[in-house]
C-alpha cells in the first residue's frame, strides 16, 4: 500500500529545456504501472463472434461512470504534459492562425477584384453601346455619302454625255458654217460676173 501511494503522488518530472520523450514514457509507464488494477477489466471475457452482429447494449449508468472515470485519468496523466503538448501545438496552432489570416485576406482581395471587374465590365458595356451609337451614325453618314456619290457619279456621266453632243452639234455647224460660206463666195463671184455681162 506504501509503494501504492507513493507511485501515485509522484509526478513525472520534465525538463523543459532538455525534452526526452522516452524519459517521460518511462515514467507514464510505471505511474500506469504502480496503479492497482480493476478486477472488472480483469475478469471480463471476450465475447463469442457469431455470423449475426450483436445487438448494441443500451448505455448504462456504470458504462457512462466508467467512461468519465477514464476521461478524468486521461486529463490527469496528460496535465504534466499539458506545457509539451501546448509547445508542440503552439507552431501549428499559429500556422493554422496565419492560414486563416491570408484566406480572410484573399477572400477580400478577391471580392474587391470582382467588385472592380463588375464595375469595369459596366463600364465596357457603356463604351461598347456609345461605339455602337457612333458606328450607326458613321453607317448611317456613309450610306447617304454613297448615294451622293452615286448621284454625282450619275449626273457627271449625264454631263459628259450632252457635252459630246454639244461638241458633235458644234462641229456640224462649224461645217455648214464654211459650206455657206463657200456658197456665199461663190454667189458674190457670180453676181460680179452678171454685173460685168450686164454692163457690157
Amino acid at each position: 500500500m506504501g509503494n501504492e501511494k507513493k507511485n501515485r503522488n509522484e509526478e513525472i518530472k520534465i525538463d523543459h529545456e532538455n525534452i526526452d520523450t522516452e524519459d517521460i514514457m518511462g515514467q507514464i509507464r510505471k505511474k500506469i504501472a504502480g496503479q492497482p488494477r480493476k478486477p472488472e477489466l480483469e475478469q471480463r471475457v471476450p465475447p463469442e463472434y457469431s455470423a449475426s452482429p450483436a445487438p448494441i447494449p443500451p448505455q448504462t449508468e456504470e458504462s457512462s461512470g466508467r467512461k468519465a472515470k477514464i476521461k478524468n485519468l486521461a486529463l490527469k496523466l496528460m496535465r504534466p504534459f499539458s506545457p509539451l503538448i501546448k509547445f508542440v501545438v503552439l507552431p501549428v496552432h499559429q500556422e493554422l492562425r496565419d492560414s486563416i489570416q491570408n484566406l480572410y485576406k484573399t477572400n477580400q482581395r478577391l471580392d474587391l477584384l470582382e467588385r472592380r471587374t463588375n464595375e469595369n465590365f459596366s463600364k465596357v458595356h457603356e463604351k461598347l453601346d456609345q461605339i455602337d451609337q457612333a458606328t450607326i451614325k458613321r453607317m448611317k453618314e456613309l450610306n447617304r455619302v454613297r448615294e451622293y456619290t452615286k448621284l454625282l457619279h450619275s449626273l457627271s456621266h449625264n454631263i459628259v454625255v450632252e457635252l459630246t453632243k454639244l461638241k458633235i452639234g458644234e462641229e456640224r455647224l462649224k461645217i455648214t458654217t464654211r459650206i455657206l460660206e463657200k456658197d456665199f463666195e461663190f454667189l458674190g463671184g457670180r453676181e460680179k460676173v452678171l454685173e460685168r455681162k450686164v454692163f457690157e
